[in-house]
C-alpha cells in the first residue's frame, strides 16, 4: 500500500499541470502573466469544472502521497519527526488544494485556512528524513531553496513582483515545488 501512496505523490505535479494547461486552453483570454491559477476555476471562465476537478485531484493525490510519504520514510529508516511533518505537510496541502477545488473563488474557503504553505516545507522535511539521502536529498534541498526565495519574492521582498508579473512567479513555485515533492515520493518509493 505504501507505493501505491507514494504513486500518488508522484502524480501531484501531472495532475496539476494537465488540468491547469487544459483549463488555460479553454481560456484562451486568461493572462499567465496576472492572474491566478485559481481564476481558471471561477470568475466567468470557461468550463471551471476543468480547473476545479484538477485542484480536487492534485489534493486527493497529495494526500494519499502525504501518508505514503511518511510510511516510506519511516520505513526507509527516516527519523520519525522529520517524516512525520513531511508527510503532515503534504497532508495538507492536499487538503487545501481539495478544499480549493471544491470552494471557488471568491469563497474564502478556496484558499483551504492558509494551509498551502506546508506544502513548500516538505521538500525540506523530506530531505532531512532520507536516510543516506546522497544527490537526492540535495536536489530536493536545491528545489526547496529556490521555492523559498520566489515565495520571498512574492511577498514584497526587492520589489521584483507586481501585479504584472504575480501569475509567472506563482507559476514558478508550482514548476519547482511540486516536482521537488514529486521527486521526493519517487526516490522514496524506488527504495521501498
Amino acid at each position: 500500500i505504501t507505493r501505491a501512496l507514494l504513486a500518488a505523490g508522484v502524480a501531484v505535479p501531472v495532475v496539476y499541470f494537465a488540468s491547469q494547461i487544459v483549463a488555460m486552453a479553454l481560456n484562451p483570454a486568461f493572462d499567465i502573466a496576472t492572474q491566478q491559477p485559481s481564476e481558471l476555476g471561477c470568475c466567468g471562465a470557461h468550463v471551471p469544472l476543468i480547473a476545479n476537478v484538477g485542484f480536487l485531484l492534485t489534493g486527493a493525490s497529495a494526500i494519499a502521497g502525504g501518508v505514503g510519504l511518511y510510511l516510506g520514510l519511516r520505513q526507509g529508516g527516516g527519523n520519525v519527526v522529520l517524516a512525520a511533518l513531511a508527510g503532515l505537510g503534504m497532508l495538507l496541502f492536499g487538503v487545501a488544494m481539495t478544499m480549493s477545488g471544491l470552494f471557488p473563488l471568491p469563497d474564502p474557503l478556496h484558499y483551504g485556512f492558509g494551509l498551502f504553505p506546508a506544502g513548500l516545507l516538505v521538500p525540506m522535511f523530506g530531505a532531512m528524513a532520507l536516510k543516506n539521502g546522497g544527490a537526492a536529498r540535495w536536489i530536493v534541498l536545491v528545489s526547496f531553496a529556490l521555492s523559498a526565495v520566489l515565495v520571498a519574492l512574492m511577498f514584497g521582498v526587492g520589489g521584483v513582483v507586481t501585479e504584472a508579473n504575480l501569475g509567472y512567479f506563482s507559476r514558478g513555485v508550482a514548476l519547482i515545488a511540486f516536482p521537488a515533492i514529486a521527486f521526493l515520493c519517487w526516490t522514496v518509493l524506488r527504495r521501498a
